[in-house]
């Protein structure tokens, strides 16, 4: 947490009544462990960088969830940060989840749990995407149309993963949504198109990709 001059002190004195040091503490190490750090860097408070930049995102986030202006998006950023850690992420966002909890007040019953739901939704959408980014070497390798058809579908999936980070993320650039949702489609008409080509579909799959290349071809002619 940075700055706390330009944080009232009402909003300061909320924070520390409901702060809670047991879940903080398991958040911190949880942490460490996915940053490969040892148990004693945390145990005698000892710096790292990337430690303690995730950690003020914790802080931030809380200070957020009571209505500080000042750490607005603060929530999101930890979400993405969470969700950098991959195989960690779901373990992290639990953690997270349990002691950003203890913020949520009488003042902002509903929002505040919104807010937490956002953090947590991006995080784990960042971290599927990543691992689905990742799977995609291994299938490119794939012979035939399975192959193709599974390649072609999971890269879809990253691009529509993508577009739901866009939409979470409030990202004010429609041309960005755009091409993120027009790759996805796409990607899905192709896997289609090696199943209807090469494959024994089933009469809905080749309803599917008639669909899908119908409106491909009015928004050419558009």
């Amino acid at each position: 947490m940075s700055q706390t001059m330009t944080i009232p002190q009402h909003t300061l004195d909320t924070y520390n009544a409901h702060y809670d040091d047991q879940t903080c503490r398991a958040f911190s190490a949880a942490l460490a462990a996915a940053l490969g750090l040892d148990e004693w860097v945390t145990q005698l408070e000892l710096y790292d960088e990337r430690h303690n930049r995730i950690m003020n995102l914790l802080i931030d986030a809380s200070m957020e969830l009571l209505g500080s202006e000042y750490h607005a998006g603060a929530g999101q950023r930890l979400g993405e940060a969470l969700g950098a850690l991959d195989g960690h992420t779901s373990r992290l966002v639990r953690l997270a989840v349990e002691h950003l909890n203890h913020f949520v007040t009488d003042k902002r019953p509903w929002e505040v749990p919104e807010q937490i739901a956002q953090m947590a939704t991006l995080a784990l959408a960042e971290a599927a995407r990543r691992a689905l980014e990742r799977t995609l070497d291994h299938a490119a390798l794939l012979p035939g149309w399975r192959g193709t058809t599974a390649y072609y579908w999971l890269l879809a999936s990253t691009q529509l993963i993508h577009s739901a980070e866009i939409v979470l993320r409030e990202d004010p650039d429609a041309d960005y949504l755009v091409e993120k949702v027009g790759k996805g489609i796409e990607g899905l008409d192709l896997g289609l198109g090696e199943i209807v080509r090469d494959g024994h579909p089933h009469p809905a799959i080749c309803r599917f990709h008639e669909r899908l290349t119908a409106q491909d071809t009015e928004g050419h002619h558009d």
